[in-house]
């Protein structure tokens, strides 16, 4: 239900109508705040990080309290031999293989057969990643590397 609004307040909004027939329009009092007696707080660089948000386009405002996190993107299992890397990526969880070069056919096949697309801009197989396909992804990371499945470290 609606405040009723104090005659004060409903006085002060009307216009008035001077002796020479002008009409004037209504003019609100506004209080400023009162200046705070403090200086504001900052959070020292060693809390939140440094103070600056890499993300943030450059048409807008920037945030500088904003912490700033990791990297996304971490390997997992690299091979440079074979010529791959195995990783996850933690913004788009996902799960990732990055080719040197084109795979082998029997591998694209194997990547396609248990879910993976390619992502061209990324150049890169990506699955959603959950508890199956990070198992899922670990196995075929041993394979295409050469490795036995199931060996312990």
């Amino acid at each position: 239900m609606p405040r009723k609004k104090k005659a004060a307040n409903v006085a002060a909004n009307t216009e008035t109508v001077t002796e020479t027939g002008a009409t004037t329009a209504p003019s609100t009092a506004v209080a400023e705040p009162p200046a705070p007696d403090y200086a504001p707080r900052e959070a020292p660089a060693w809390i939140d990080g440094p103070q600056f948000v890499a993300d943030v386009p450059t048409d807008g405002p920037a945030n500088p309290a904003a912490k700033n996190w990791g990297p996304p993107y971490k390997a997992i299992f690299t091979s440079t031999e074979k010529g791959f890397e195995m990783g996850e990526n933690r913004r788009y969880k996902q799960r990732v293989f990055l080719f040197r070069e084109k795979p082998a056919e029997d591998v694209i096949a194997t990547l396609k057969e248990n879910g993976f697309t390619y992502r061209p801009a990324e150049k890169a197989w990506t699955i959603t990643a959950n508890p199956d396909t990070r198992k899922l992804s670990e196995d075929l990371a041993g394979e295409f590397a050469g490795e036995k499945v199931g060996m312990s470290r």
